[in-house]
């Protein structure tokens, strides 16, 4: 529990120094905020990984595809994971798709894309939420061990689809 609330003080901290020194870029300052955040988790102690935080096709292939009907859902309507085998189009599935429209990072170790409500969330109540678990589907996964990677990649964007808004998130880690 004391590593909770130490990790939940960093991740403040950088979203805090963040806002002071006016970082943005990749989408819009919350988006921003959000993938240092991220990056800062999957980083942990090593100072040595190369950090990106582009992955254009979240944008430009993924986010617009998305709906929440993505969502696994409980009978009490509580989002319960992503649904791999949600139909996307003519006999592709929504892990299918996650694969063509992240081939380009087929080589990596690791890749992830991951979505959650963020509807009325602040950037550290988003890290806050993700850090605690949220619906994922592994895109790739070669089973290298975390320490291995020594550049991460994080995108993360936003969409608002009937009133809701929604964080988008792709994780790439490489050697």
């Amino acid at each position: 529990m004391k590593l909770k609330k130490l990790l939940a003080l960093a991740l403040a901290g950088v979203l805090m120094l963040a806002l002071l020194t006016g970082c943005s870029g990749g989408g819009n300052g919350e988006d921003r905020l959000v993938a240092e955040a991220v990056a800062d988790i999957f980083k942990g102690n090593s100072q040595n990984v190369e950090v990106s935080y582009s992955v254009p096709e979240l944008t430009s292939t993924i986010r617009p595809a998305f709906t929440p009907d993505w969502f696994l859902k409980t009978p009490e309507g509580i989002i319960d994971g992503l649904n791999e085998n949600f139909p996307i189009d003519a006999g592709q599935t929504l892990e299918g798709f996650l694969r063509d429209s992240l081939n380009a990072y087929e080589q990596s170790n690791y890749v992830s894309f991951v979505a959650f409500d963020s509807t009325g969330m602040s950037a550290l109540q988003q890290v806050e939420r993700f850090s605690s678990g949220v619906p994922s589907v592994g895109v790739y996964d070669k089973g290298v061990s975390p320490s291995a990677n020594t550049k991460l990649r994080v995108g993360v964007c936003h969409k608002t689809v009937a009133g809701r808004e929604y964080c988008l998130i792709v994780i790439v880690r490489a050697r």
